[in-house]
Order: structure tokens, then C-alpha cells, then sequence
């Protein structure tokens, strides 16, 4: 092999690693995107789950009531209801 063919061989060869360190770095990128997207659908479900149990207990509350007919109890869950809407939304606004 002539000196020429062994600087191509060369640079072939390093044109390659650079092509494969860049193939690298871009999936790392991406993976860290999927692990970011993962975890606010992780947070987002988690927050959905709480309110379906908030939900799932308030319609046993509505259900006790109407069984009951404890109307006077239903106009306190109202009211705690609403305080408990409006914290939330104070809550958000911080």
C-alpha cells in the first residue's frame, strides 16, 4: 500500500467513527426526550388517578346522601367543594 491509500484508509475509517459517535450523541438526545416525555405522562397520569379517586369518593358521598336523604350534608360537601376548587386554583396560580 502506497502512502496515499493508507491516509484514505485512514480517513475513511475515521469518517466513520465520527458517523457513528454523532449516531451516538443523537440517540442519547432522544432518549432524554422520551425519558422527559415519559415522566410528565408519568405526572400526568398520576394527577388524573387522584382526581378519579377525588371523584369515585364524591359519588359515593352522592350516593350515601341520596340513600340517606341527608340533603343538609350535601350543601356542606357543596360549599367544601368549592373551597376545596378554589385552593386549587390559588395553588396553581403560585
Amino acid at each position: 500500500m502506497t502512502f496515499e491509500e493508507i491516509q484514505k484508509t485512514i480517513e475513511g475509517m475515521l469518517a466513520v467513527q465520527r458517523q457513528l459517535q454523532e449516531s451516538q450523541f443523537e440517540l442519547r438526545e432522544a432518549q432524554e426526550r422520551e425519558r422527559e416525555t415519559l415522566q410528565v405522562m408519568i405526572e400526568e397520569m398520576n394527577r388524573f388517578i387522584e382526581r378519579s379517586n377525588r371523584n369515585e369518593r364524591r359519588i359515593e358521598q352522592l350516593i350515601g346522601y341520596s340513600i340517606t336523604n341527608e340533603s343538609e350534608h350535601l350543601d356542606i360537601e357543596q360549599r367544601f367543594r368549592n373551597l376545596e376548587a378554589r385552593l386549587s386554583e390559588l395553588e396553581n396560580q403560585n
